[in-house]
């Protein structure tokens, strides 16, 4: 902590973990301000294909300037360290508030899930597949304004390499917020993929569980692959029946 192992950043504390790589909270000397950076693992960092994609990530990112995205700020390399800085964000994720406090009520569900809306929209205005829309990757201010993270397993439509970046048969995501299409080949996913994902996202926030359960892994990725979700109103008899059409339609 407190070691300055990036130039310009001073690292101060690590946040958690995702798909590739530690995030950390860190201050960005030159501007005194907090700011977030993911660093590539070690073992992916000698992968020229992890590299690629992380790289492509932080410059994706980089060019979505949006209210409920976290934003990118620097991409680089320090002596073999492969970092992204972005926006830092004090807040909840959607999944810790469901773990605190189960289903959330339908106004707060509702202005969330408006503002992932928003924040998808932009993204595939981009040319950007999130393909990674969960609980977890939601946050929360105290203000109440979502912000949609992790770009880590995002597809980027308009490049005609960035397709080489995942194999056929490569099964990106987490279930049970992924999609059947993806499951069988992320390659072709494009942007219907995050509204299944959306909609079983804002499900797990009306109902406290998600869209599809089971006891093993196994068990839940043929819920996914061959079962219809139950019904939200059927776990919540106070859902609006207009919701839960949305819901169900993606």
């Amino acid at each position: 902590q407190g070691q300055e192992q990036i130039a310009g950043y001073r690292l101060l504390e690590r946040l958690g973990g995702g798909a590739m790589g530690t995030v950390y909270k860190a201050r960005q000397i030159s501007l005194d301000r907090d700011v977030a950076i993911k660093v590539l693992s070690p073992e992916l960092a000698d992968d020229p294909a992890y590299v690629e994609r992380f790289l492509r990530e932080a410059k994706a990112v980089a060019r979505l300037n949006h209210t409920n995205i976290i934003s990118g700020i620097d991409v680089g390399d320090a002596n073999g360290v492969k970092y992204f800085v972005m926006e830092f964000v004090d807040g909840s994720t959607v999944a810790s508030l469901l773990r605190r406090g189960g289903a959330m009520d339908e106004e707060r569900t509702f202005l969330i899930a408006q503002q992932m809306a928003r924040a998808l929209e932009h993204a595939s205005k981009s040319g950007l597949v999130h393909r990674d829309l969960k609980p977890e990757n939601v946050l929360i201010l105290d203000d109440g304004t979502a912000k949609l993270a992790d770009f880590g397993l995002a597809k980027n439509m308009m490049s005609s390499g960035a397709s080489g970046l995942t194999r056929p048969g490569d099964g990106l995501g987490t279930l049970p917020y992924m999609p059947p299409e993806q499951i069988e080949d992320a390659l072709n996913a494009d942007h219907r993929a995050d509204l299944y994902s959306f909609g079983a996202t804002i499900y797990h926030m009306l109902t406290g569980r998600p869209p599809f359960v089971g006891d093993t892994l196994g068990q839940v990725l043929m819920a996914v692959l061959k079962k219809p979700p139950v019904r939200p109103t059927t776990l919540r008899p106070g859902v609006s029946p207009d919701l839960e059409t949305v819901v169900l339609t993606c």
